[in-house]
């Protein structure tokens, strides 16, 4: 339990940083950077890696059941509709409202659904109580860590989400919890997949690929679902905006060196929580990712006192700041202790 823990705790460091390489990108629209990406990271690295490392990988999907094969590319699909959706958000709201609101939905849709889904009947139990309380304290540690980063824009900038128009912070509120509710499509994705389809259990056997490299068969639908959502809303938007001629400006390798490094730190997030996931068991997708989620929150947030983010914030902004980490690390143990009675 404990090394998957560990190992799911490295898969948030990659998912609190994949993203640091976009500050150093320049003279790029939104869809220039991100349809670089989805291009690197849902499409090349995932399904060249798993072609290279899984043996028998499509006799091993005609072998899975056409629902939970459609299941799972359509939640995928879902999913890169959310990873689309966050970034729009992120626009209207700012960074730390945005990134709030649309954590706080996906740890909810995303631990809470797949630990019903299959384990409901658990739910009653000493272990399942402990489980489901220590998945709602994660959850109220991303709030209260959403709540300390609007303290800080509130304290460090002109104009907070307060003074925007109705309008514009109600279709920014609708978008961030939407996209929320859509990227938690990830994990049920891998729910769908691994605990109720077996897909990397079959990768084992008959093939025999390694235990820890059967759930990369699963990850492999989920990014070419999200691929098709997510690099395509990226086409669309290069196609509307003319922005394709920003591909040759100065500076463009560079630009797309930043991109393929933050497919990569994405990719590794992924395949380590899968990992992580297969570890903890029949909990993975429920336990695992809550952990997952609130330790991205407290690497992301330790960047950011590094980086000088914090150093403007006043003192209330940052007494939530080690509250919302405080009842995060709470929640971490507290999902262990259920875990392990389970």
């Amino acid at each position: 339990m404990w090394v998957g823990m560990a190992v799911i705790l490295l898969a948030s460091f990659f998912l609190g940083t994949f993203a640091l390489p976009s500050k150093y990108i320049r003279n790029y629209a939104w869809e220039n950077t991100w349809g670089a990406f989805f291009l690197v990271g849902m499409l090349v690295v995932p399904v060249g890696f798993a072609a290279l490392a899984l043996k028998g990988l499509g006799s091993l999907y005609a072998q899975v059941p056409g629902g939970i094969l459609a299941g799972v590319l359509a939640l995928g699909f879902l999913w890169g509709c959310g990873f689309c959706l966050w970034g729009r958000g992120l626009a209207l709201m700012g960074l730390s409202i945005g990134y709030a609101l649309t954590m706080g939905t996906m740890a909810l849709c995303g631990s809470m659904l797949p630990f019903f889904l299959g384990h409901a009947d658990r739910a009653g139990t000493p272990g399942g109580l402990v489980v489901i309380a220590g998945i709602l304290i994660c959850i109220v540690g991303v709030a209260i860590n959403g709540i300390a980063g609007m303290k800080r824009e509130r304290a460090s900038q002109a104009q907070a989400a307060a003074g925007m128009g109705r309008k514009r912070l109600l279709a920014g509120v609708f978008v961030c919890i939407l996209a929320g509710l859509f990227s938690s499509c990830c994990n049920i994705a891998y729910h769908v997949g691994g605990s109720l389809g077996r897909i990397d259990a079959l990768a084992v056997e008959p093939y025999g690929n390694p235990p820890w490299l059967g759930g990369l068969a699963v990850w492999t639908l989920i990014f070419l679902g999200g691929w098709v959502s997510s690099f395509g809303y990226c086409v669309i938007q290069l196609c509307r905006n003319g922005t394709w001629k920003r591909y040759a400006v100065e500076g463009s390798g560079r630009n797309l060196v930043m991109a393929s490094l933050m497919a990569l730190g994405h990719f590794a997030c992924l395949f380590f929580y899968g990992i992580g996931g297969w570890k903890l068991g029949e909990l993975g997708t429920s336990v695992g990712f809550a952990v997952f989620q609130s330790g991205s929150i407290l690497i992301g947030n330790g960047l950011g006192f590094m980086t000088g983010e914090w150093r403007q914030a006043d003192r209330a902004s940052k007494v939530a700041l080690a509250a919302g980490i405080t009842v995060l690390l709470l929640g971490i143990v507290v999902v262990s202790v259920g875990n392990f009675i389970q």
